[in-house]
């Protein structure tokens, strides 16, 4: 039977178990797979369980939301591929029977000798009655909702009658709550989408353009060193971002946000990009988790209790004995993915505990993108900011990108922006 075949006969009658079961294509079950040794690539052998068909490289969906990538460049499709041996099932996972080593799925339940959960997390809804008048932003599908809405926003305020008086002021305010990377960067491309569509249309909008940035904290990207929170801030303002530090937003409505000690900031479009929360799957575990959710992992990556179980990416966090708690970023997650190919290879062929090693993380460095024309970086302690920055933050993620589809396609969007001007609406 061939690969194909028998993937649509998994799909039709899904397996009973396997071997190795991995839970998630992300960066961290991708880059496992990618690694697997091949008496594990044997049909049967490792079980790949997902609910979607196609993956998406959220890294870039603010790029997504301002029109600088299709989003096709940013979807990848799960189901292997000619050359893939592992079977796939597409299904949600429910629970997890530790007591038995069995995964609940809505497709039956599947024993498995060796557990890996990377489920990815989920957006960090806004607290209380905030949420019904906050975008959250953490998938694709939230970028494409928000590129809907700024698109209405932009085409609103260019009819020849100002809708000032049906709207209130701030109807082209776009107030970001959150000064992570997620924010920062979503804070800097919609700037200079603003920029552009004022640059290019024949008529000049009924209001002026606005993008306020807030953070609760005194900095931006405060896990990082300080000099990315210096060169954010230098940046954001060089491009007409408005930073307010030390302002947690404690009320929203339709027509704006609220701040703590009464100040009211008129906005149409306001977003909740405050980061992510561990999948429920995983804060159902049993043991210790941080405040997102993560569970505490040990130093072979496994949940302590259980040395079947593996969690990684975003849904683990292990205390690294040097560096602190790793970060739930993606230059964790795929050097942890090969770490546990090699942990689960060792094992099953017998190597004792003491022949097998902790993981070891290799710290490269961050890269922020400050727009499409800067960025900041720190790889490998060497400091950029600027166009040599930006320029490796594209390398970078072109070369985490799953597929050459994917890598050709997000190209060609960004060449396609640099010969004609730029992609996007309006």
């Amino acid at each position: 039977m061939t690969q194909t075949a028998e993937n649509r006969a998994a799909s039709a009658s899904p397996p009973v178990g396997a071997r190795v079961v991995v839970v998630g294509a992300g960066f961290a079950g991708g880059s496992l797979l990618s690694n697997l040794p091949p008496f594990l690539r044997r049909p049967g052998e490792t079980l790949l369980i997902d609910r979607a068909e196609q993956y998406a490289f959220i890294p870039l969906i603010h790029e997504v939301a301002v029109g600088r990538i299709h989003p096709d460049s940013a979807l990848t499709p799960i189901s292997p591929n000619g050359n893939a041996s592992y079977s796939a099932l597409r299904s949600e996972v429910t629970g997890v029977d530790l007591e038995h080593n069995t995964l609940l799925t809505t497709s039956g339940p599947i024993k498995y000798r060796y557990l890996v959960l990377a489920p990815g997390s989920v957006a960090a809804h806004p607290p209380g009655g905030l949420a019904d008048h906050l975008q959250t932003f953490w998938s694709l599908e939230d970028a494409l909702r928000l590129r809907s809405t700024l698109n209405d926003a932009w085409q609103t305020h260019l009819r020849e009658r100002s809708p000032r008086e049906e709207t209130g002021p701030g109807g082209l305010t776009v107030a970001i709550v959150g000064g992570g990377a997620t924010g920062v960067e979503l804070a800097a491309e919609v700037s200079a989408l603003f920029d552009y569509l004022k640059k290019r249309s024949a008529r000049t909008p009924s209001e002026e353009p606005r993008v306020v940035l807030l953070e609760a904290s005194n900095r931006l990207l405060g896990w990082l060193d300080p000099y990315f929170h210096e060169v954010a801030v230098e940046e954001l303002a060089k491009i007409g971002v408005e930073v307010r530090l030390n302002s947690p937003v404690t009320a929203a409505d339709e027509k704006g946000i609220g701040i703590e000690g009464g100040e009211r900031i008129p906005a149409a479009v306001r977003v909740w990009a405050t980061g992510a929360q561990a999948n429920p799957l995983v804060r159902d575990l049993p043991g210790e988790h941080d405040d997102t959710g993560r569970a505490r992992i040990d130093e072979r990556l496994t949940l302590p209790g259980h040395p079947e179980v593996y969690v990684l990416g975003d849904s683990g966090v292990y205390e690294h004995p040097r560096l602190g708690p790793l970060p739930p970023t993606a230059s964790v997650a795929v050097q942890q993915g090969p770490f546990v190919a090699r942990d689960i290879e060792r094992r099953t062929r017998g190597v004792s505990e003491e022949g097998r090693r902790p993981f070891e993380f290799f710290d490269r460095g961050y890269v922020v993108s400050l727009g499409p024309e800067s960025a900041v970086a720190d790889p490998v302690g060497v400091k950029l900011k600027g166009p040599a920055a930006q320029a490796l933050y594209r390398s970078i993620f072109l070369y985490y990108m799953k597929s050459r589809r994917g890598r050709l396609l997000t190209g060609a969007d960004w060449a396609m922006e640099r010969t004609l001007g730029r992609v996007g609406f309006g």
